[in-house]
């Protein structure tokens, strides 16, 4: 029932709307007028005011149509994508859709977006049953998911969310992703003239070369825990014996409570290196993005596996250490999944789309809603 051509040519309009992050509103404006012409009142949060942004999230609820009780879906997308973004060509070739090579495509996010309102089109149209839709498409996303930082969990109304925001072919889900936080660490040592009096200074610098080659490891400690320095800078001058020195470790785990017990480790062994050199440290804990961790039997896993096999489509459960907005979602109460939208070569001029992914991706939509919809759900 998927109308391929009208969802190719609203997937081109979409893209062709500059949508730098934070600067989303010609984007935001498109969507609800096109939300308008389905008889759907769209509105937008104040996540751009606290944000900055030109625009806020933009929602839109779709109640039921059934008489009896069913989970309400949410699905979210994000508006923004990355530079260079504006004045965007749509190039089909084969099957799959480029940019002309002057910016980005724009699928990720835009894939998400019009896969959503083509599914919404189709259930309105054809009458078809189903219960509470919610569309979320969220600003800032490729800056830090912004829109869903400054998201007011109120306005969610949905028992299961899906984040259409992965790479790989529709059919595969995102079932996993890390806690993530990074620890911003600061080395106060003593300057000195390096030439005529080293001895009197503390070198921070060093200490902190000293703090780093104190941990036991780096990089991917185990399958579902990474660290890494990605940052380190200090000094002043080559003839002046470095005060301070400054690092940032990114560190990310599948579980939230091995976390705790890694950064409570790290910034034991960091605090004796340096103690031991006589110097001083300090650290600062930012928290990143929630754990996303679902189970196979949670029902939006299973309406998903539904829905695949319906289309015939393969169905894989996969883990990530990458964040998506779906984070956020799991860490409002919300359970969420990534959903693949086969979106590929993503932040680059190469990216592209098979066209036969983009219109999978609204079958399985709609498949979803379908699958929600059977009375046995409630």
């Amino acid at each position: 029932m998927i109308n391929e051509e009208r969802l190719l040519n609203e997937f081109i309009e979409l893209v062709s709307v500059p949508c730098p992050s934070l600067d989303e509103k010609a984007e935001a404006d498109l969507i609800v007028k096109k939300l308008a012409e389905l008889g759907i009142k769209a509105e937008i949060d104040d996540a751009g005011k606290k944000a900055g942004a030109t625009t806020g999230n933009v929602w839109a609820f779709i109640p039921s149509n059934l008489d009896y009780k069913v989970p309400g879906l949410m699905f979210e997308a994000h508006m923004d994508s990355v530079a260079p973004t504006t004045g965007t060509k749509v190039v089909r070739k084969d099957g799959v859709l480029y940019s002309d090579g002057t910016t980005t495509l724009g699928g990720d996010d835009k894939v998400g977006i019009a896969a959503s309102l083509e599914a919404v089109k189709v259930i309105l149209e054809n009458k078809l049953p189903h219960g509470d839709i919610q569309l979320c498409f969220t600003i800032g996303e490729e800056i830090g998911s912004i829109g869903v930082r400054y998201m007011d969990p109120s306005w969610i109304k949905a028992d299961i969310g899906y984040c259409l925001d992965e790479g790989f072919e529709p059919g595969l889900v995102n079932n996993a992703a890390p806690r993530a936080v990074k620890l911003f660490v600061k080395v106060i040592g003593k300057a000195a003239h390096a030439g005529v009096e080293p001895e009197k200074g503390i070198n921070a610098i060093m200490l902190a070369a000293k703090a780093l080659t104190a941990l036991p490891a780096y990089g991917r400690l185990d399958e579902e825990t990474t660290l890494s320095v990605g940052k380190i800078e200090g000094g002043l001058a080559s003839n002046i014996v470095a005060p301070s020195a400054e690092f940032v470790i990114d560190m990310r785990c599948l579980n939230p409570e091995k976390l705790d017990v890694l950064i409570n480790d790290t910034k034991k062994i960091l605090t004796e290196a340096v103690e031991a050199g006589g110097g001083q440290i300090e650290i600062n804990v930012e928290e990143g993005s929630p754990a996303m961790r679902i189970s196979e039997d949670d029902l939006g896993v299973v309406f998903v596996k539904e829905a695949t096999k319906k289309l015939g489509l393969p169905f894989k459960l996969f883990s990530s250490g990458g964040c998506t907005d779906g984070n956020y979602l799991c860490g409002m109460g919300l359970p969420c999944v990534a959903l693949s939208t086969g979106m590929d070569k993503i932040h680059s001029t190469e990216e592209c789309l098979k066209e036969k992914d983009l219109y999978n991706l609204a079958r399985l939509v709609l498949e979803i809603i379908s699958a929600a919809a059977k009375k046995n759900n409630s």
